[in-house]
């Protein structure tokens, strides 16, 4: 009988979390094999990044001498030196609240509208990831830094270890190797879940949504629309179509990502008590009847024609109770999910990947192995629940969107928190993913959540000031200011070698540089320092 092939470690799934994770290890010398069911390039969705993903990315990019990815971690760089990956600039976070059966009314105090800039102009703009060409770079970049790549296989035999062995059906034949480590990121396919012995817990979990979405053509920019409908774009701090935009409806809400290849990607995450999936009919028939109900909805799509058939999904969240042991892990987006509601899941896994790197690279004391495998576990456990919370507080205050914007803020407090300290070189791993290991944000969730639990009776003018209060130690960049109007202009922290821009935005984009507010601007360095 011919002797397995032994690995280091073995990495189920080749998306952008599997392969980046391989080629993290593999740049320390260890031996590594990537298994993916599929081929790439290919269809996927999780598109967009945010600050505080690009900060972990460009620190992994830096830590471990991953030299082409570094420029993927802003707009500028990205479409100089990689133009042939395509992506998309997110300059924020814009939001438009439409009510059942009425087009949207453009309100000169942006009543239904909410724009939080995340960067100061295209050049150090996020951007959103078109994850059929992201993903298969990554795993180029695996294969050519030694990572051993099988695609179209399947595990059909996985034994606990130590070692982990798996005998694998492969194009050419079986294949049986032996791992020291196993890493799973297939998403929720949850290959070893039943192996580890870690249990479902999707039923304690209080987001309750599906999807329905697909890639399009032909999607005319919402500032159109509102153009048409007689609104103004003259004071939102960035084109509200360069970002994550977000039409919230009632029992729901819909994201569109614009890529610079002419594709969106977008899409429904509805809740099922209102949007019952048994009584839509097909996705097609459910997607006409969204759009019936949602007349300026349907203006902006009402030239645009699906890239792929409608995909409608069961529910979206899944939680495991385990996600690491002593010679295994789950990345995150293998132990759960919750909603793509603020663009919470690729910054989720970077982290995780962040985390799990010293162990797989050796950077990690061996006997601290089992304490940081530990502390991976409650962190990305912590991290789930906080981030069901705040999902589950925004979506249940949908039909008021003021309220709901006060729920917001208290995820752009958490975000910002880390990244200004991220910035200043802080480290923030103790915190936890977006402060879900800091018990006096995660109480503050707690209120929350609790509070719009009935929103009808809700006061919304006391609700707001209340999350205003409970936020200020963690608001670093002015959140919660009435005198905004819900336009929220980049104020946070640059790092150095990002000033001054390389090459200037119009340049980058295409467009104007928008406007940037001067005299509430960039807060001085002693105040920011009072402020962390």
């Amino acid at each position: 009988m011919t002797r397995p092939d032994h690995y280091d470690l073995v990495v189920l799934g080749a998306g952008f979390g599997g392969s980046l994770t391989a080629w993290i290890a593999r740049s320390a010398g260890r031996r590594v094999l990537l298994l993916e069911r599929g081929r790439h390039p290919r269809f996927a969705i999780g598109e967009s990044s945010t600050p505080l993903a690009n900060l972990k990315l460009a620190a992994l990019a830096d830590r471990y001498h991953l030299t082409p990815l570094k420029p993927l971690c802003k707009y500028g760089p990205w479409k100089r030196s990689h133009p042939h990956i395509a992506c998309g600039l997110k300059r924020g976070f814009s939001f438009f609240h439409h009510r059942s059966g009425r087009p949207f009314k453009p309100d000169t105090d942006h009543q239904n509208e909410l724009l939080v800039a995340a960067n100061p102009d295209a050049e150090r703009g996020d951007t959103h990831w078109y994850r059929s060409d992201f993903d298969a770079f990554l795993v180029e970049q695996a294969r050519t830094a030694g990572v051993t790549y099988v695609d179209r296989c399947d595990v059909i035999e996985i034994h606990r270890g130590p070692p982990w062995r798996l005998r694998v059906a492969t194009p050419t034949g079986p294949m049986d190797v032996t791992a020291g480590f196993l890493i799973d990121a297939t998403g929720d396919s949850r290959r070893i879940a039943d192996i580890v012995d870690a249990i479902d817990r999707t039923d304690t979990m209080q987001t309750r949504t599906y999807g329905l979405y697909s890639h399009f053509c032909n999607v005319a920019p919402w500032s159109d629309v509102l153009a048409e409908l007689g609104g103004s774009t003259d004071d939102h701090p960035y084109p509200c179509d360069a970002a994550a935009l977000h039409h919230v409806i009632d029992g729901g809400w819909m994201w569109v990502l614009r890529f610079d290849n002419g594709i969106t990607s977008a899409g429904f995450s509805l809740n099922p008590r209102t949007h019952p999936p048994d009584a839509a009919g097909s996705p097609d028939e459910q997607w006409r009847s969204l759009m019936a109900v949602y007349p300026s909805i349907a203006r902006q799509f009402r030239e645009a024609t699906p890239v792929f058939p409608l995909i409608r999904t069961n529910r979206l969240q899944r939680r495991l109770d385990r996600t690491a042991g002593d010679d295994w892990a789950l990345l995150p987006h293998s132990a759960g999910f919750v909603d793509p509601w603020l663009s919470t899941g690729i910054a989720q896994t970077i982290d995780g990947i962040e985390r799990l790197a010293p162990i797989l690279t050796g950077d990690c004391d061996p006997l601290h192995r089992d304490w940081a495998l530990a502390a991976y576990d409650r962190n990305v456990n912590r991290s789930f629940d906080l981030i069901d919370r705040l999902v589950a507080a925004c979506m249940r205050s949908f039909e008021c969107f003021d309220v709901m914007t006060s729920v917001t803020m208290a995820y752009f407090a958490a975000a910002t928190f880390t990244e200004e300290r991220l910035r200043a070189g802080v480290d923030v791993s103790a915190h936890g993913f977006l402060l879900a290991q800091d018990d006096r944000f995660g109480e503050i969730a707690d209120e929350m959540y609790r509070a719009v639990g009935n929103i009808s009776r809700l006061d919304a003018a006391a609700f707001t000031k209340r999350v205003a209060d409970l936020l200020t130690p963690y608001n670093t960049i002015g959140l919660c200011d009435p005198a905004r109007r819900n336009m929220y202009p980049f104020t946070g922290s640059i790092e150095p070698a990002d000033s001054p821009a390389s090459e200037p935005a119009t340049q980058v984009a295409g467009r104007a540089k928008p406007r940037v507010d001067t005299a509430n601007g960039r807060a001085s360095t002693a105040e920011r320092s009072r402020r962390l």
